[in-house]
């Protein structure tokens, strides 16, 4: 079934600059922390946190950076093709 005008300019309004911004810089900055996180984590389970440095810190950190740019752009797109499609539910109504 295709959307409502009222459900395609909710779902517009979703996907515009405010809260794009805000998935972008979400997901950059979890995939920031979390990434080298996880990796110690790992390392310190296996117990090999002596080769850890700042320098191994910080390109983990570009790296999950990078990771969480990419995943953020990558639902973007994914969910502007469902909204083309039709594809998305009905609005929730308040």
């Amino acid at each position: 079934m295709a959307l409502s005008k009222q459900d395609q300019a909710y779902y517009e309004e979703k996907l515009g600059y405010k809260y794009i911004a805000y998935l972008f810089g979400t997901t950059s900055i979890v995939g920031a922390i979390a990434f080298p996180a996880l990796f110690y984590f790992q390392d310190w389970m296996d117990g090999q946190t002596s080769k850890w440095s700042s320098k191994v810190v910080s390109n983990l950190a570009t790296e999950g950076f990078l990771i969480g740019s990419v995943f953020a752009v990558g639902m973007y797109l994914l969910f502007k093709f469902l909204l083309q499609m039709g594809w998305l539910p009905r609005r929730p109504r308040d």
